[in-house]
C-alpha cells in the first residue's frame, strides 16, 4: 500500500554576512539621517522664531522663557510625533507588504518586517505624541495667564477650568487622549480591521487641532477650520511618510518590494502635496489681509513656507520620474527621499513658528451681538429670493476637495481605459461628474448658507446628498471602472479593490446590496436624524453638521448601489422599481406628517435666530412637506421609470488588468 504523499517546504535562505552587513550600514545610515533631521528642525525653529520675535518677553503677564521657548518646541515635537503615526498606520493599512511570501501550498508567509516596523514605530510615535500634548496643555495655560510654569495653588488652580472650559484647553485634552488611545491600540492591533481602526481614530485627532491656531479670528470660521483640517491631514501625511520610508530602508532588501513601496506612497505623496498648498493658499488668504502682508514678520516666513513647498513639489516630481523608471534607479530615490525629510521637518518647523506668530491684520472678531450671530457663527443671511439659488455661497473645502479628488481620479481612469480600447460611454463620466457637482452646490451654495436658517431649505439639503447625488455617482459606475483598472494585491497590503471586496462579501454587505434592506436603512437613518439630539448636534457643532453629511451621503451611496445594479433578470428589474417607489411613497407619508404637524422640530434654535423675514418658523416647516417631495421623491419616481426601462444586462466582459471579469459592480 502506497503511504500518501507530503509537501515538503523549504525554509528560505538566511541571509549572508555580506546582506547582513549591508542592512546594518542602511540602518546606520537611516539613524544618523533622522537625527540631522531632528537637529534641523529645532535650528530652522529656533531662527524663525527668533526673526519674528514671537518669543519676546512681554511687557505684562510674561511666562518666561521656558514657556515662551518650550511651548513651540514641544509643539514642534508633537507634530511630528503625530505626522509619524498618521504615516505609520496608513502604510501599515496601505502601503507595505502584511506578510512575506508563502513558501509551499501549505505554509502561508509570516509577518512583514516591514509591517512590524512600521507598527512599532507608530506605536513608539504615538507614545512620544501623546507626552507632547500633555506637555502642551500645561504650557499653553500658562502662556495663557501669563505665569510661569510652577506647582504653587496659584498656578494649578484654574488648570482644570482650563482643560474643561476653554477651547484651547479642550481641544488639547482631547488630542492627548486620542493620542493615548492610538497609543494603545498600535500596540495590541496586528490583523487589518483593528489596523484600520486605529488608523482612523488617529487621523481623527485633526478634528480637534483644526480648532486652534488663528482661526478663531477668521469670520469664516468653519472654511477656515476645514481649511486647516486639510492642510495638517496633508502635511502630517507627507512630513511623516517620507521619515517611515527612510525608517524602512534596512528593511526594503528586494527591488521589487521597494519599488512597490515607493509607487504607493508617491500617488499618495502626490495628493498630499496638492492638499498642502491649495490648503494653505487659502488659510493665507485666511489670514494675511492683502499683498501689504507679506512685507511683516508674518509674511516672511510665509514666503520662506512657500518657497520651501514649492521646491518639494519639485523634488516631488523628480522623484516620481525616477520611480517610474524602474526598481533599478531605487539609489536615486533614497537620496531624494533624505532631501525631502529635511525640506518637509524645516517646513513643519516654520508651520509652528507663522503659529506663534501674530498676523499682520489682528484677527479678533467683533462678539457676537446678534441672535443668528451667536447661534450660527454667522451674521443673518438676507431673505431667500431666486438670484439667491446662484449668488449665496459659502465654501466648504473640504466637500470641495472631495469632488475634485474624486474628478480627478475617475477622469485619469476613464481616459486610461480609452487605452486599452474598452469602451466608457460618456453618460456615465456625465452623471457622474453631475453628481460632483450638485454636491458641491449642496455643500457650498445656498442650501449650505440658509439650511441653519430655515427647516424648509435643511430639508432639501439633506435629501438631495441622501437621494440625487448618490444616484448620479452611482450612476456613473465608478465601481466598474476601479474594477477595470485597479490591480489586486498579492503581498497582503489593502488596497481600494481590497476594501471593496472586504465590503462586498461582508454579510452586512451582502445584506445592504439588497434592494430592500439598504431603503430601509437610508429611511431610518432619516427618522434617526431629524427625530433624535443628532439634529441639534449638526446644527449646533461644525462637526456634527460635517458628520451629518458625511452620514446621508454614505447611506444614498448604498442604497443607490443596491437599486441600480445591473439587473440580471425582470424579477430583478421589478424589485429595484418597486424599492425606489417604495422608498417614494416612504417620504411622501413623511412630507404629509410634515405638513399637518403642529410641532415645531427644535424650536430653541429656529425661533431664535431673530428672523425678520420670511414665513414664521412652524410655517417654514409644514412648507418642507414640498421640498421633501420635490428633493427627495420626484427623483426616486424618475429613477424607478428609468429602471423600468433598461433591459436585465448578461454579464458583460471588461477587461480587467489583463483578465476578464463580468460588469455587476457597483
Amino acid at each position: 500500500m502506497t503511504s500518501p504523499s507530503r509537501t515538503t517546504t523549504t525554509p528560505p535562505p538566511a541571509p549572508s554576512a555580506p546582506a547582513l552587513a549591508v542592512v546594518g550600514r542602511r540602518r546606520g545610515v537611516a539613524t544618523a539621517a533622522l537625527i540631522v533631521v531632528g537637529l534641523m528642525t529645532l535650528t530652522v525653529l529656533w531662527v524663525a522664531l527668533s526673526s519674528s520675535g514671537a518669543t519676546a518677553a512681554r511687557e505684562v503677564l510674561d511666562p518666561g522663557a521656558m514657556v515662551r521657548w518650550g511651548l513651540p518646541a514641544a509643539t514642534t515635537v508633537h507634530h511630528l510625533a503625530m505626522s509619524i503615526t498618521w504615516a505609520g498606520l496608513v502604510f501599515a493599512t496601505t502601503v507595505v507588504p502584511r506578510s512575506t511570501p508563502a513558501h509551499g501550498a501549505r505554509t502561508p508567509g509570516a509577518e512583514h518586517p516591514a509591517f512590524a516596523r512600521v507598527l512599532n514605530v507608530a506605536a513608539g510615535a504615538a507614545a512620544v505624541w501623546t507626552l507632547a500634548a500633555v506637555a502642551i496643555i500645561v504650557l499653553s495655560y500658562a502662556d495663557t495667564i501669563g505665569a510661569p510654569v510652577s506647582g504653587s495653588t496659584e498656578f494649578t488652580g484654574q488648570l482644570g477650568y482650563y482643560v474643561t472650559r476653554l477651547i484651547p484647553g479642550q481641544a488639547w485634552a482631547v488630542t492627548a487622549v486620542m493620542a493615548a488611545l492610538t497609543t494603545t491600540l498600535a500596540v495590541l492591533a496586528r490583523s487589518p480591521g483593528p489596523v484600520t481602526a486605529t488608523t482612523v481614530v488617529a487621523l481623527a485627532a485633526v478634528i480637534p487641532l483644526s480648532q486652534l491656531g488663528h482661526v478663531a479670528g477668521v469670520d469664516d470660521h468653519n472654511g477656515a477650520v476645514n481649511a486647516l483640517a486639510l492642510h495638517l491631514l496633508g502635511a502630517g501625511i507627507w512630513t511623516g511618510g517620507i521619515i517611515v520610508l527612510a525608517l524602512l530602508v534596512p528593511l526594503l532588501t528586494t527591488p521589487q518590494a521597494t519599488h512597490g513601496v515607493l509607487v504607493r506612497f508617491s500617488a499618495l505623496a502626490a495628493v498630499a502635496f496638492v492638499v498642502v498648498a491649495v490648503s494653505g493658499v487659502i488659510n493665507t488668504v485666511y489670514r494675511i489681509g492683502g499683498w501689504d502682508g507679506l512685507a511683516s514678520g508674518y509674511g516672511a516666513l510665509v514666503i520662506a513656507k512657500t518657497i520651501a513647498t514649492v521646491a518639494l513639489g519639485v523634488l516631488g516630481y523628480l522623484n516620481g520620474r525616477v520611480i517610474a523608471a524602474g526598481p533599478a534607479s531605487r539609489g536615486r530615490v533614497w537620496r531624494l527621499i533624505t532631501v525631502e525629510a529635511f525640506i518637509l521637518c524645516a517646513v513643519m518647523a516654520l508651520g509652528v513658528a507663522l503659529g506663534r506668530t501674530p498676523t499682520p491684520v489682528p484677527l479678533e472678531r467683533e462678539p457676537d451681538i446678534t441672535a443668528a450671530e451667536i447661534l450660527t457663527g454667522y451674521l443673518l443671511p438676507p431673505p431667500l429670493s431666486a438670484s439667491g439659488w446662484v449668488t449665496q455661497w459659502r465654501l466648504d473645502w473640504l466637500w470641495i476637495a472631495v469632488a475634485i479628488l474624486a474628478a480627478c481620479l475617475y477622469l485619469a481612469g476613464a481616459r486610461r481605459l480609452r487605452y486599452t480600447r474598452t469602451p466608457w460611454p460618456v453618460a456615465r463620466t456625465v452623471a457622474f461628474l453631475a453628481g460632483l457637482v450638485l454636491l458641491v452646490y449642496v455643500t457650498c451654495g445656498l442650501p449650505a448658507v440658509y439650511a441653519p436658517i430655515l427647516f424648509s431649505i435643511h430639508t432639501t439639503a439633506h435629501l438631495l446628498l441622501a437621494f440625487p447625488v448618490p444616484l448620479l455617482l452611482i450612476a456613473g459606475r465608478p465601481g466598474l471602472l476601479a474594477a477595470a483598472l485597479v490591480p489586486a494585491r498579492t503581498d497582503g497590503s489593502t488596497g481600494a479593490r481590497e476594501l471593496t471586496t472586504a465590503w462586498r462579501t461582508s454579510r452586512t454587505g451582502a445584506l445592504m446590496a439588497h434592494p430592500i434592506p439598504a431603503a430601509v436603512l437610508v429611511l431610518a437613518g432619516l427618522g434617526v436624524f431629524y427625530y433624535t439630539p443628532a439634529f441639534a448636534l449638526a446644527l449646533h457643532t461644525h462637526v456634527g453638521h460635517e458628520l451629518m453629511n458625511t452620514t446621508a451621503l454614505v447611506l444614498g451611496l448604498i442604497f443607490a448601489a443596491a437599486v441600480l445594479v445591473p439587473p440580471r433578470d425582470r424579477a430583478a428589474v421589478h424589485t429595484q422599481a418597486l424599492t425606489l417607489v417604495g422608498t417614494a411613497t416612504a417620504l411622501g407619508l413623511w412630507a404629509g406628517a410634515t405638513a399637518l404637524s403642529p410641532a415645531l422640530i427644535q424650536p430653541e434654535w429656529f425661533s431664535g435666530l431673530g428672523r425678520d423675514w420670511g414665513p414664521a418658523p412652524l410655517a417654514d416647516q409644514q412648507s418642507a412637506a414640498s421640498s421633501i417631495l420635490l428633493a427627495g421623491a420626484l427623483p426616486l419616481l424618475a429613477t424607478a421609470l428609468a429602471v423600468l426601462a433598461r433591459r436585465p444586462q448578461a454579464d458583460t466582459p471588461v477587461i480587467d488588468n489583463g483578465t476578464v471579469k463580468d460588469t455587476h459592480h457597483g
